[in-house]
């Protein structure tokens, strides 16, 4: 039997399925790969966008740091309490960070109460151009923090004075600063519970009966013996320390150059210059003495003289408090309103010195404890002190749910 031959079938009738599913894997991998680009490109935009934002936070909250270190009493702390109002608004305006353009921020502060305030920052972070690439605000309570310095005296001393001549005047009776108006202090309780006594020692007082003439007080002139007074009495006071005092921030440091002469307030374009070496406020007051420096009257600084003696040496003013690590030297023509802290031995003499608010000087013993001679006058004076001890403000944040993020 013949065999018949198998046929092929025609080319026109396969049907292949290798180029459609070469197509759709192609397909499926540029599906993923542009999902993939799209999510990686999204992750990128969202870590910058979150790094810009931690940046912007980082510039807010060195906004908050630099007003707690460089908190300033004379600026700050006399804001009058917020309305609603630019007005009673402080504003920085804009500040760099340690010098960067592109990190910057800006401080408002609002006061809310007598110590209480609110400080607000918003930092943000630009690109070179300054265009805005994150932004956020913070704020938190700060609360002044006002030394307490139990003065219970004009003078208190722990070694007695040496009073020559008949020329001083040393009174614990409460008044108010020469030209100050009414306005400035709280007026004067009737009688005698604002007053003190003139001068209080933990030993003698160096007050002889001659000197009765010249020494006033309630509910005595002089109080001698007093154990409550001791090296702590000039060093350590209900929530400061001298130190701490010392290292208030923006406290004017004397320079060692000493004796000082010419001691007067500076302005500069209508504004109290406080950087200026020896301005150390204005205790005049209206209607001013002659070369009164109106600018200077709300600036009560701490002054911290580091020397083994300072001297004011004459024609010297200033308020505020005064820190002497070593001896005290007034040789006339000196006038000062607050509190002056004296860790070793004053003298004064010569005519023209005025103190009004308190002296505390600690002495070394008794045989190198002050001389106070020539024409002087001390006179206790409540407002001055708390004036003064208004000037060493500090501000703190308060301890608990103090902060937050605004947006």
């Amino acid at each position: 039997m013949r065999e018949t031959p198998l046929t092929a079938p025609a080319a026109s009738t396969e049907r292949g399925l290798a180029l459609p599913l070469v197509l759709m894997v192609l397909v499926i991998l540029g599906a993923v790969v542009s999902v993939a680009f799209v999510v990686g490109r999204l992750e990128r935009a969202s870590s910058a966008n979150s790094h810009y934002s931690a940046e912007a936070q980082i510039a807010a909250e060195a906004g908050l740091a630099n007003m707690f270190a460089t908190w300033d009493p004379y600026v700050h702390s006399v804001i009058p309490v917020w309305d609603g109002t630019p007005a009673t608004e402080w504003g920085s305006g804009i500040q760099m960070v340690a010098g960067n353009a592109q990190l910057r921020y800006v401080d408002s502060v609002r006061r809310l109460n007598g110590q209480l305030f609110l400080v607000r920052s918003s930092g943000w972070r630009n690109d070179a151009s300054g265009s805005v690439l994150g932004r956020l605000a913070v704020a938190q309570l700060f609360r002044i923090v006002k030394p307490t310095i139990g003065v219970n005296a004009a003078i208190t001393v722990q070694d007695p004075l040496t009073l020559n001549g008949n020329a001083f005047v040393i009174s614990g009776f409460n008044g108010i600063p020469s030209e100050w108006s009414a306005g400035e202090c709280d007026p004067l309780d009737p009688g005698p519970t604002d007053d003190v006594v003139g001068v209080r020692s933990s030993v003698g007082t160096g007050v002889q009966a001659q000197d009765l003439d010249n020494v006033f007080g309630f509910p005595a002139p002089a109080v001698p013996n007093d154990p409550t007074i001791t090296s702590e009495t000039f060093q350590n006071f209900l929530d400061y320390t001298y130190s701490t005092l010392a290292g208030t921030p923006g406290v004017k440091t004397l320079p060692l150059s000493t004796p000082y002469n010419g001691v007067a307030p500076v302005q500069s374009g209508g504004v109290c210059d406080q950087t200026a070496p020896l301005n150390l406020g204005e205790p005049y007051r209206n209607p001013p003495t002659s070369g009164a420096v109106v600018p200077c009257y709300g600036y009560f600084p701490v002054v911290h003289g580091t020397g083994s003696e300072t001297e004011f040496a004459g024609g010297n003013r200033g308020q505020g408090t005064l820190l002497v690590d070593g001896d005290l030297k007034l040789s006339g023509g000196f006038e000062w309103v607050g509190l002056i802290i004296v860790r070793g031995k004053m003298h004064i003499s010569g005519n023209g010195n005025k103190i009004t608010g308190a002296v505390l000087a600690e002495g070394a013993n008794v045989s190198s404890s002050g001389a106070l001679s020539g024409d002087i006058e001390i006179q206790y004076s409540e407002c001055a002190i708390d004036k003064a001890i208004g000037g060493a403000t500090s501000a703190r944040p308060l301890g608990q749910r103090s902060w937050t993020q605004i947006f």
